[in-house]
C-alpha cells in the first residue's frame, strides 16, 4: 500500500496529462512552458511510486504502456474531482461564514490565481477533518491579521519580522519580465529593468510585490505599507512610466500580454502557470520570498509537511 501521495498532486498529474496528450515530453514542455527536465522529473518520481513504468520511447516521442493507460484514465479522474472540489470550497465561502470554522487561512492575491488549487488541495488532503475559511487579500493586511491573531495562518509574498511570529520560508521566486511573441526582449537571454521602464506599453500590477523589493535594494530597508501605496500613487500621478493598463489581477495581465497589448513585471512562477514568453532581469536579481506565518500564540496545528507545502508552491 502506498502510505505517501504527494505524487498524486494535481501539478504533477497535469504534466503527466500533458506529456500523453502532446505526445512527448519536448511537446508538452512547449505547452505548458515548463522545462523539459522538470517535466521528466516529475515523470520519473510518479514511476518511483508507482513501481511501473508508464512510457516507452519512441521516434515520434513516447507511447504509453499498458499501466501508463490505466494511470491516464486515474489521473483525469483525480484532476476532475479537484476541480470539483475547489469549485466547491469556493461557492461555500458565504455559507459557511456563521459555522465553527476551525481554521482561517489567508492567501496573498498575487498567489490566489497561480497556486490556489495546489495549497487547498494539500490543505484539505491533509487535514481532511477540519474546515476551511480563506480569505484573498494583500500580503501586508495577511501580516497585519496574523500579527491581530485575526486569521491563524498566511500563504504571504512580503516577510513580517516580529518575535511573535513563526515563519516557514517556502520557496523563493524569481520576478522575471514577460512579454508577447515578436517582441523585440524574446532575442535576449536577460532584460535590463530600464528597458522595461522604457517600454511604451507597461501592464502594471497594483499588487505586484516587486517594488518592495525593489525598494529594499535600492535603500537597504523595508518599505511600510503607506510607502508602498505612495509609490503605486505616484507612478500613477506623474505618469512617466508609461503605463497603460492598471490591475490587481495576474490574469488579467497575462490576457494583456498574450495579446500583445503590454509587457509586466512578474514572478516567474506566474508566468510558467500562465505560459507566457518571459525573460530573467538582468542583474542584480529580485526575488519576492513566498512564506507560510503564524502567530505563535496560535497553538492550532496544520498536518502539513514543510517539503508537501513548499511543493505545492513551486511544482
Amino acid at each position: 500500500m502506498i502510505k505517501n501521495l504527494d505524487f498524486l498532486s494535481p501539478r504533477f498529474l497535469q504534466y503527466f496529462s500533458t506529456v500523453v496528450e502532446t505526445g512527448s515530453i519536448l511537446a508538452a514542455s512547449e505547452e505548458i512552458n515548463v522545462s523539459q527536465p522538470s517535466i521528466t522529473r516529475v515523470i520519473q518520481i510518479i514511476e518511483k511510486n508507482l513501481n511501473t513504468k508508464l512510457f516507452v520511447r519512441n521516434k515520434k516521442g513516447v507511447k504509453l504502456t499498458e499501466d501508463g493507460q490505466e494511470f491516464y484514465l486515474n489521473a483525469k479522474t483525480i484532476l476532475s474531482h479537484s476541480e470539483k472540489a475547489i469549485s466547491s470550497i469556493q461557492s461555500n465561502k458565504v455559507s459557511i461564514q456563521n459555522e465553527n470554522i476551525e481554521f482561517k487561512i489567508g492567501l496573498a492575491n498575487t498567489l490566489s490565481q497561480t497556486h490556489k488549487e495546489r495549497i487547498l488541495w494539500v490543505l484539505k488532503r491533509n487535514n481532511s477533518d477540519k474546515r476551511f475559511k480563506i480569505s484573498e487579500e494583500e500580503s501586508f493586511t495577511l501580516n497585519e491579521k496574523v500579527l491581530e491573531n485575526e486569521i491563524d495562518y498566511a500563504f504571504t509574498c512580503i516577510p513580517i519580522s516580529k518575535k511573535n511570529i513563526n515563519k516557514i520560508n517556502l520557496y523563493n521566486d524569481n520576478f522575471c519580465v514577460a512579454f508577447y511573441k515578436g517582441h523585440e526582449f524574446q532575442n535576449l537571454k536577460t532584460v535590463d529593468i530600464e528597458k522595461v521602464r522604457s517600454d511604451k506599453n507597461y501592464v502594471f500590477r497594483n499588487t505586484c510585490e516587486f517594488f518592495y523589493y525593489e525598494h529594499i535594494k535600492r535603500t537597504n530597508k523595508a518599505p511600510s505599507y503607506d510607502e508602498i501605496r505612495d509609490i503605486i500613487s505616484n507612478r500613477k500621478k506623474v505618469g512617466r512610466d508609461r503605463d497603460v493598463i492598471y490591475t490587481n489581477s495576474d490574469t488579467t495581465a497575462a490576457s494583456c500580454i498574450k495579446a500583445g497589448i503590454g509587457i509586466a513585471v512578474i514572478p516567474e512562477s506566474v508566468a510558467i502557470d500562465q505560459k507566457l514568453l518571459y525573460r530573467p532581469i538582468s542583474k542584480p536579481t529580485l526575488s519576492r520570498e513566498i512564506c507560510l506565518i503564524r502567530n505563535i500564540k496560535n497553538k492550532r496545528e496544520l498536518d502539513a509537511k514543510k517539503s508537501t507545502l513548499r511543493n505545492a508552491i513551486w511544482l
